[in-house]
């Protein structure tokens, strides 16, 4: 397994793994399950795990790409932006987990402002990571989608790196 290989794999936890935190989170809030909320925290903790594995393969993957003729560049720089935008809510993500585990476990004032947080968090960061990984399937996958980077799309793209 490569780099690449890594990269696909891991991609897609912080887009489902967010998704479900959000709809678990506020349910265990609302149904006020300490139970609920910590096993929310860990599935965000390794979403965001999953998600900085993917950050952190992404170039290799896109040198790799680069490699393959047909490969929209405009594509790639369209993830990568998408991406690059989803890390802040991923990392925070991650921490936020940690630090609600802790205060849930010493019942700490700070639990429930520390729920919210997190909750808000995941819920930003599993919008910005569905879009990294849409863009990113844009890369190979423009047919299905119905989507094209036309050769002049591409050419202003190289256009503007020049510069």
């Amino acid at each position: 397994m490569n780099q690449t290989h890594l990269h696909l794999l891991t991609n897609h936890l912080p887009i489902l793994g967010f998704f479900f935190s959000v709809i678990l989170l506020l349910w265990g809030i609302l149904a006020k399950s300490k139970t609920t909320i910590m096993a929310t925290a860990v599935v965000v903790f390794l979403s965001a795990a999953g998600g900085m594995v993917a950050n952190n393969t992404g170039e290799a993957a896109e040198e790799q790409l680069e490699q393959i003729n047909g490969i929209s560049h405009a594509a790639i720089h369209e993830h990568e932006e998408a991406a690059e935008a989803a890390v802040p809510f991923i990392i925070a993500s991650g921490i936020l987990s940690l630090a609600m585990l802790f205060f849930s476990l010493k019942n700490h004032r700070f639990s429930n402002i520390t729920q919210w947080l997190l909750l808000a968090s995941v819920a930003i960061g599993s919008v910005l990571s569905a879009r990294a990984g849409f863009m990113g399937g844009k890369i190979r996958h423009s047919q299905e989608i119905g989507d094209t980077f036309p050769a002049q799309q591409e050419k202003e793209h190289q256009d503007e790196e020049k510069d």
